[in-house]
């Protein structure tokens, strides 16, 4: 089995200095753009080429003072003869890159010397190069490339590549469903730690939706649905793991193919059950995967939309009443921090008595769990009746709290009124002058991608304000559902 190697002993030790020197930015662009033109080379790029890239964008930064001054300051330390024209620099900047092993030189027979990227600074590159442009993974076209390799024809030939091949797609699959989810919980801590109910909606309505939704979690549920070719590979999978003739065989390729070096047949042999075992519980165990990415993403949406409503929660029932006396008092411990005193005025600092419990004792609070006993109900001997004016008040305060509630048939009553006898409207065709209007515009938009709603609505459209500037939001469409 080949040994592990130490990280640095394949990477200079210097090779990140780089991008964690003051001018890490800057490195980072001309190393991109290197990194853009040496994909369209066969050869490599010429020495003029590369200076004239490192060139150009050292003149595009040429009024940015900071720059000027930090390059000059890195220029001074390394070299102090050195010139101060514009390819000068380009040619410092040429050798520091050589220098902490991110390219090579190399001279061809005809004298002319050509630069290329080193195997490691490729890879390292490439994978900046999607972190960069937010990459997402096509989850489909993992498990389609792992299928077509299992059922090829040459798979029965060439059995340890085709397995090998089905390992790796098997492995990014897994690896950008993780992503996935990560990607979620990041948003929901962002949507927690969000106080301006401007900036919620913006990070729900823009961001999520751009990035998640329609990027990834709409495309896993339907175009990029995991489990079209899922029965098919782990049936194939079993297939093999059960042919001890074709175990052999791939065992022997696996060998003769020193990828893992010096290999014997039985070491061989268990490389081959190990990745067909990962691959296996792999597509056996994704729906957990699967469940948890769903649970997150309704976990998210209500996050989201608690957040505005504890944001924009005014009313005057006891929930809005306590939301007001908390923010007051959060404001007003914000300006005593700021004088020093961090103490609640006398007249409040009754009302709260938080402290911290370190064990337990006879006297603390915790009430022990007992044993469940049989519950013994007593007699009924008159009923209890209640005084029909206050049912009366009771049953009307109920229903005035349920009308207060904007719900999915409520607010699809609302659209279907506006529409009249339209196809579609836009957000501000429908009247935002009030905080109620904007908090159903709110609950149209999070009820639009329901079944049980009449319309549809698409994320189209510059930012508008309405009620003079009271309220801003996306100049969303409205449009009626075909068929209704």
């Amino acid at each position: 089995m080949k040994p592990e190697l130490n990280l640095f002993a394949v990477i200079p030790e210097k090779f990140f200095s780089v991008l964690a020197s003051p001018l890490k930015e800057d490195y980072a662009n001309i190393l991109f753009r290197i990194f853009h033109q040496y994909r369209l080379t066969n050869f490599g790029l010429s020495r003029e080429v590369l200076l004239d890239i490192i060139i150009d964008y050292l003149e595009e930064k040429a009024e940015d003072e900071q720059f000027t001054r930090l390059l000059d300051e890195s220029v001074w330390e390394e070299s102090l003869d050195l010139g101060s024209s514009p390819r000068d620099r380009a040619s410092f900047v040429l050798r520091k890159l050589e220098e902490t092993g991110w390219i090579t030189r190399e001279t061809l027979v005809n004298y002319e010397e050509y630069i290329n990227l080193t195997d490691y600074a490729i890879q390292i590159m490439d994978l900046l190069d999607k972190i960069r442009k937010n990459h997402r993974a096509e989850y489909q076209g993992y498990v389609f490339a792992t299928y077509t390799l299992l059922y090829t024809e040459e798979a029965s030939r060439q059995g340890a590549l085709a397995l090998e091949k089905a390992y790796e797609q098997t492995e990014a699959l897994l690896n950008g469903l993780k992503a996935l989810s990560h990607n979620i919980k990041r948003y929901i801590e962002r949507v927690q730690d969000e106080l301006d109910p401007k900036a919620i909606l913006r990070l729900h309505f823009e961001d999520y939706k751009a990035e998640i939704l329609d990027r990834s979690y709409h495309r896993l549920k339907t175009s990029d649905n995991v489990s079209r070719y899922r029965p098919k590979i782990v049936d194939r999978i079993n297939q093999w793991y059960n042919d001890e003739n074709w175990v052999q065989e791939a065992a022997v390729q696996e060998v003769q193919r020193r990828r893992q070096g010096e290999l014997t047949i039985e070491e061989a042999r268990e490389l081959i059950y190990g990745r067909m075992d990962f691959i296996r519980q792999t597509y056996l165990n994704l729906d957990q995967l699967l469940e948890e990415i769903d649970r997150r993403n309704s976990q998210y949406a209500s996050a989201s939309l608690l957040q505005i409503q504890y944001r924009l929660n005014s009313s005057q029932n006891l929930e809005g009443q306590i939301l007001s006396l908390l923010q007051y008092l959060a404001q007003l411990l914000t300006e005593q921090a700021a004088r020093g005193d961090d103490d609640l005025p006398a007249a409040m600092a009754g009302l709260f008595s938080l402290y911290s419990q370190s064990y337990l004792d006879e006297k603390s609070l915790y009430t022990p769990r007992r044993a469940a006993r049989q519950h013994q109900p007593a007699e009924v001997v008159e009923a209890v009746t209640v005084d029909e004016r206050v049912r009366a008040q009771r049953v009307a305060e109920l229903q005035a709290r349920l009308a207060e509630k904007l719900t999915r048939d409520k607010i699809n009553r609302y659209v279907l009124e506006k529409l009249g006898e339209r196809e579609m409207i836009r957000a501000e065709e429908l009247g935002i002058e009030a905080m109620e209007d904007y908090l159903k515009l709110i609950y149209t938009a999070v009820y639009g991608r329901s079944q049980r709603v009449d319309y549809r609505v698409e994320y189209s459209g510059p930012r508008v304000t309405a009620a003079e500037g009271a309220f801003e939001f996306k100049n969303i469409v409205i449009r009626r559902r075909k068929g209704r």
